[in-house]
C-alpha cells in the first residue's frame, strides 16, 4: 500500500508539474478568448436559479476563468486545482475586479478533494474543462459534495474550414485532446443510472480568422513543398488572403442532487 501511495503521489506531482509550466500559456490563450463563453454560462446559471447561491466550489478552476462570474454570484466561493501556478493566475483575475471578492485558493487533486471534503459542503459545485473529471466513480463521489447543483461543462466540438481540410490532406491531422464529444452521454448515463435527473444545455460559437499564403508556407514547413505550392496554388487563386471560420461548441450537464 505505501509503495501505490508513493507512485500515485510521483504522477501526481508530474500532472501538477505538466499544469504548472503550461500555466502561463493557458491564461494567455484563456484572455485571447474571442467567445463570450462565460458571460453566457453566468446569463444561463442566473435563468435557471443554480447562481446566485451562498457557496461554490470551482473544481479544476484552473486560472480563473470563472472566477468572475461565480465568485460575484456566492457568498463563499472556493477554487481548486492541482496547480500553484494556475491558482496564481487565479488571484491575478480576482485582484482584476472592481471589488476583489474574499476567495479561498486551495491547492488539491480531485482525488485529495474528494477524500478530505465533507459531503454536502457546497451549493453548487462547478467543473468546468476539467480533465480529471471523467464518467466513473469519482464523478458520483463529487456529486455527494453538494448540496444542491452541480455543472459540467466540456468542449464538444472544435473545427475549422481551413486548417484542418489542409491537414487531413496531407495526413498531419492530430486528435484535439480539449474535444470530448464522447464524455457528455457517457456522464449523462452514469448520473441517471445512479438516480439523477440530468439536463443539457450547448453553447456554440463561430469565429473568422484572415491568413494570407505566406503564413500558411511558414506554418506548415514541414510538408514537401513541391506538394504544398501545388494545394495552396488551388486554394489562393485569385485570391491574397483566405478566411479561416472557427465552430466551437461547449456542452454543459447539470443536476439537482
Amino acid at each position: 500500500m505505501q509503495l501505490y501511495r508513493r507512485k500515485w503521489n510521483k504522477r501526481m506531482d508530474e500532472v501538477a508539474e505538466f499544469w504548472d509550466n503550461f500555466a502561463a500559456e493557458y491564461y494567455q490563450i484563456q484572455k485571447e478568448s474571442q467567445v463570450p463563453i462565460v458571460t453566457d454560462i453566468e446569463r444561463f446559471l442566473t435563468e435557471q436559479r443554480l447562481l446566485p447561491t451562498n457557496s461554490v466550489v470551482d473544481l479544476g478552476g484552473g486560472s480563473g476563468r470563472y472566477l468572475p462570474i461565480l465568485a460575484q454570484n456566492s457568498q463563499q466561493y472556493t477554487i481548486v486545482d492541482i496547480s500553484e501556478q494556475m491558482l496564481r493566475y487565479a488571484q491575478v483575475e480576482n485582484q482584476a475586479l472592481s471589488e476583489p471578492r474574499s476567495v479561498t485558493y486551495q491547492q488539491q487533486s480531485v482525488a485529495d478533494f474528494c477524500q478530505q471534503t465533507p459531503d454536502q459542503s457546497y451549493d453548487l459545485v462547478w467543473m468546468a474543462l476539467n480533465p480529471a473529471v471523467t464518467a466513473d466513480e469519482t464523478l458520483l463521489n463529487i456529486t455527494q459534495k453538494s448540496r444542491q447543483w452541480c455543472g459540467l461543462l466540456r468542449l464538444t466540438q472544435n473545427s475549422d474550414d481551413l486548417f484542418a481540410p489542409l491537414e487531413q490532406h496531407f495526413g498531419i491531422a492530430e486528435e484535439n485532446p480539449n474535444i470530448e464529444p464522447t464524455i457528455i452521454p457517457a456522464v449523462a448515463k452514469l448520473l441517471t443510472s445512479a438516480g439523477y435527473q440530468v439536463r443539457q444545455q450547448k453553447f456554440q460559437y463561430q469565429t473568422t480568422e484572415t491568413f494570407d499564403r505566406a503564413f500558411l508556407e511558414a506554418y506548415y514547413a514541414e510538408v514537401p513543398q513541391v506538394l504544398l505550392k501545388a494545394y495552396l496554388d488551388r486554394l489562393f487563386i485569385n485570391k491574397k488572403t483566405r478566411a479561416s471560420t472557427t465552430t466551437l461548441e461547449y456542452t454543459l450537464l447539470y443536476w439537482h442532487v
